[in-house]
Order: C-alpha cells, then structure tokens, then sequence
C-alpha cells in the first residue's frame, strides 16, 4: 500500500526530487564491513544493506549520519571521512532517486545490535560481500570507494 501512495505523490508532482542518502561505512579491525539486514521497512525489505538514510528536513549531513546510526544500531560515532558521492536511480524495488554520500564511520559508544528497520546485523568481509544482493546502489558504492 505504502508503494502505491508513494507511486501516486510522484504522478502528481511534475517536478521530481532526489532525497540525499548517508549509507554509514564501519570497517572493523579485521576490515570486514558491517551491514544490516533490512526488516519492516517499504523499501529493499530483506535485503543486506549499509546502515544509514535519508537526511531530514534542516539536519546536516554528518547529523543525520549519527541520528541513523544511534536509531538503527544503537551506538554513538564519529565521522571520519565523505566518500565520492552516488546516484541511486529508481528501479522495481524503489521508486525514489537519491544522491547517496557515503559516511565513513567509527564507533565510540556502544556496540552495534539490530534495532529499527533491521533484523540482524553482521561483518562482512569484501569477498563475501560481493556475492550478496545488497540495498539500493551499495554494493556499487563500495566498489566506486574501493572497499570490495
């Protein structure tokens, strides 16, 4: 149902927007990098995925960035770097386009564990990563920034 309102908003309005993305890079010590599984969500539901989403109305990115991070896994970070932004254009599995930033992240606080709009977390090592299916242009992103 939520697709079809979301298709329906986008006939009305000529004029189309890109939303901006911030997919969250954490790297452990192995270099293995962590994704979550996406649950519940309307878009790429069941998909390996970054951490992140979409900056809101008045946030900046790095705030937006860390907003996700605690609302998704739980944990408290520091940003590192920006990656090389990416179109992520509309497909059968989402209808929106984002320009997604990448966001190289470290921990501080807390250790990451599956919370909202994810059902599991794990470390992935850029070997097995390349034989997942992943969310929206991830697993292009991670190869535009030469991690798999």
């Amino acid at each position: 149902m939520i697709k079809e309102v979301i298709a329906y908003f986008f006939k009305i309005f000529k004029k189309r927007v890109v939303l901006v993305g911030v997919p969250a890079i954490i790297i452990n010590k192995e270099r293995k990098i962590l994704l979550g599984k996406r649950s519940g969500v309307v878009f790429y539901n069941g998909f390996w995925g970054l951490p992140g989403g979409v900056v809101e109305y008045k946030e900046t990115i790095e705030e937006a960035a860390k907003r996700e991070l605690r609302e998704e896994l739980g944990v408290e970070v520091k940003i590192l770097k920006y990656g090389k932004p990416k179109m992520n254009l509309p497909n059968k599995e989402c209808p929106l386009q984002t320009l997604d930033i990448p966001v190289y992240c470290k921990i501080i606080k807390g250790k990451p564990k599956a919370k909202s709009e994810t059902s599991k977390i794990s470390w992935f090592s850029p070997k097995e990563i390349k034989k997942l299916k992943l969310a929206y242009s991830h697993k292009e992103l991670l190869k535009q920034e030469k991690l798999i």
